[in-house]
C-alpha cells in the first residue's frame, strides 16, 4: 500500500510538472505588437523603384540546409558558412526586393542570431519588414533526442527591399483542423504577409504566403483567403503573390489532388512567371525543392498581369544546398 501510495504522489509531481511546462513553454517571447513591423537599416542606398525591377522569393529554412527539421546536432559553422553563402548569392544577384520564409529572428536552433538583420547589413539593404509567425518559450520538435528540440523559437517571413517599405501587415491563416490542440498550440502561424514598396508611379502590394506543408485540405483554403486579398487590390494596384505555396502546379506529372494551385492560375489577372508550356518543355529548370535532389515545385511568383508582366525570371541553382528549397528570381516591368 505504502509503494502505491509512493507511485501516486510521483504520478502527480508528474503530472503537475508537465502541465506547468506545458503552459510555459506555449507562451510567447515578445508582445503581438511586434509581430508586424517595419525596420530600416544604415546600409546601402535608398533607391525607388521605377518601371523594372528585380524580385526573389527564398525560404531560407533558417539556413540549415539539408538539416531542416531533422533531428541532428546543427552546428554553429553550418549556420554561419550558409549565411556567408547566402549573403553572396545575393551580393551577386542584386535583386530589388526579396522575400523570405522559414527566416529566424533571434531563435535558439540558430543560436540567437538575427538572420533578416545580419543579411540586410551585409548585402545593403535599407529596408525591411518582419512578420513573426512562431513565437514560443520552447518547442518540442523534433521530438527525440531531446537535445535536439528547437526550444525557444522566433521565426517567421520577412522582406528586404532597396526601395522603401510603405506598411507592412500580416494576415494569419488558419491552421489544419485535423491536428490535436496541443499540437497546434506549438505549430506555426501560416500566414499572408502584405507589404507595400514604393515606386515612381504607384505603390507595388506584395503578398508574401507560407501555405500549409501537410495538410492539402487546409491549403486549398488558405489559397481561397489568399486569393481574396489579391482581389481587394487587383483592380487598382499592381500586386505581386510569392513565396512556399507547399504544392505542385496541376500540370506536374506529379500533381496533386488539390486546387491550391489552380485555383490562383485560373483567376483571369494571375499570371505565373514561368508559364505552362515552358515548365511541360523542361519540368527539372523549375523545380524547387528539394535542393540536392529536386523533384517538386513549391515556390512561386505570380503577378497582376493588368499593371505588371514579367520579362525574365528562374529558378537559382546556383543556390545549392543553403536551403533545403531554392530561390525563385524574376525581372518583372510596370507596364505603362
Amino acid at each position: 500500500m505504502k509503494f502505491l501510495k509512493i507511485i501516486g504522489s510521483v504520478l502527480v509531481v508528474f503530472i503537475i510538472c508537465f502541465i506547468v511546462f506545458y503552459l510555459w513553454a506555449r507562451r510567447s517571447i515578445v508582445p503581438e505588437s511586434e509581430y508586424s513591423v517595419l525596420t530600416t537599416y544604415p546600409v546601402g542606398n535608398s533607391t525607388i523603384i521605377n518601371d523594372t525591377f528585380s524580385i526573389m522569393t527564398y525560404n531560407i529554412g533558417y539556413l540549415s540546409g539539408m538539416t531542416n527539421n531533422l533531428p541532428v546536432d546543427r552546428p554553429k559553422k553550418l549556420l554561419e558558412e550558409n549565411l556567408e553563402k547566402a549573403s553572396q548569392l545575393l551580393l551577386d544577384r542584386k535583386p530589388d526586393i526579396i522575400v523570405f520564409q522559414e527566416i529566424d529572428f533571434g531563435s535558439q536552433r540558430t543560436y540567437y542570431v538575427n538572420q533578416l538583420d545580419q543579411l540586410a547589413n551585409k548585402c545593403g539593404f535599407p529596408y525591411g519588414a518582419v512578420s513573426v509567425n512562431w513565437d514560443k518559450q520552447y518547442v518540442p520538435f523534433p521530438y527525440w533526442p531531446i537535445r535536439c528540440n528547437f526550444g525557444e523559437m522566433l521565426s517567421g517571413q520577412a522582406v528586404l527591399s532597396r526601395s522603401p517599405i510603405l506598411s507592412n501587415k500580416q494576415v494569419v491563416l488558419p491552421k489544419p483542423s485535423s491536428n490535436p490542440f496541443y499540437y497546434n498550440d506549438f505549430y506555426l502561424d501560416r500566414l499572408a504577409q502584405v507589404a507595400w514598396i514604393s515606386t515612381t508611379t504607384d505603390s507595388i502590394c506584395l503578398i508574401n504566403v507560407h501555405f500549409e506543408a501537410w495538410d492539402g485540405p487546409t491549403r486549398e483554403i488558405q489559397s481561397e483567403l489568399v486569393l481574396n486579398i489579391y482581389r481587394k487590390y487587383e483592380l487598382d494596384h499592381p500586386v505581386i503573390l510569392l513565396g512556399d505555396f507547399n504544392c505542385n502546379p496541376p500540370f506536374a506529372s506529379n500533381a496533386l489532388k488539390e486546387k491550391t494551385i489552380e485555383r490562383l492560375i485560373a483567376h483571369p489577372t494571375i499570371s505565373m512567371v514561368n508559364q505552362k508550356a515552358d515548365y511541360l518543355k523542361n519540368p527539372e529548370r523549375y523545380l524547387t525543392f528539394n535542393s540536392e535532389k529536386p523533384y517538386v515545385k513549391i515556390d512561386y511568383i505570380f503577378y497582376n498581369n493588368l499593371y505588371l508582366e514579367c520579362l525574365d525570371y528562374e529558378v537559382v541553382q546556383e543556390a545549392e544546398d543553403i536551403s533545403d528549397h531554392l530561390p525563385v528570381s524574376a525581372v518583372i516591368a510596370i507596364k505603362p
